[in-house]
């Protein structure tokens, strides 16, 4: 490994610690109640305990009660970044990531040459320098993958949550989105499509989350 290498990696897992802090502090924040309407909505079977599900299957609760919020209303993540306006240096970084990150579907490219994977945006079109040492080691060229992604300095973070998915399904949104009467950007950003899409890596089909037939 190269020594520029080295140095990406080395920002990648500082970066990776300031998101789990930040992230955990927003989800701190979150009525737990909040958390439960969102796996609820998940189709997944929780009480106020939240005991009976997975940690893997909770993280998707987490992504929407962190990273969306009713109208009118702010998320928990940009409550946290309003706490931390002093931030400096790589914590401004990541919080900077965090508040604006994109959710959307991303299809595997390959290996980057630094470091992490490249990965195409098949929504919203463009390419993306992703580094996630999880994915990296998981993701083959061509997995479809469902995630929300931050860009920090040339390369992106993801979330924490991946769903991945496969081409039926992909083919599945796309005809969701084309058949919407709105723009594809303002389609993909609805928490609405982000809840369908995880319902259904979830394995679960509540199809009036967006209207579906």
């Amino acid at each position: 490994m190269g020594d520029h290498a080295a140095e990406i990696e080395g920002l990648y897992r500082r970066c990776a610690l300031l998101r789990q802090r930040f992230q955990d502090a927003a989800l701190r924040s979150v009525p737990v109640p909040k958390v439960v309407e969102q796996a609820g909505r998940l189709g997944l079977p929780v009480t106020q305990e939240l005991a009976q599900v997975s940690e893997g299957d909770l993280a998707f609760a987490f992504d929407l009660s962190v990273y969306t919020a009713p109208p009118g209303r702010s998320r928990a993540i940009d409550r946290v970044a309003r706490g931390q306006r002093a931030a400096q240096g790589e914590a401004a970084l990541v919080l900077s990531a965090l508040t604006s990150a994109w959710f959307s579907v991303f299809r595997v490219l390959g290996p980057h040459p630094e470091a992490g994977l490249l990965l195409e945006d098949v929504l919203l079109g463009g390419q993306v320098w992703a580094l996630d040492e999880a994915l990296a080691e998981s993701a083959a060229p061509g997995t479809i993958l469902a995630s929300r992604i931050g860009r920090v300095r040339g390369f992106a973070v993801t979330c924490g949550v991946v769903a991945v998915l496969d081409e039926a399904m992909l083919a599945g949104f796309r005809g969701v989105l084309s058949a919407a009467d709105v723009p594809v950007g303002d389609m993909v950003a609805d928490p609405r499509f982000a809840t369908l899409i995880y319902q259904r890596a979830l394995g679960f089909h509540i199809e009036d989350a967006l209207g579906l037939p």
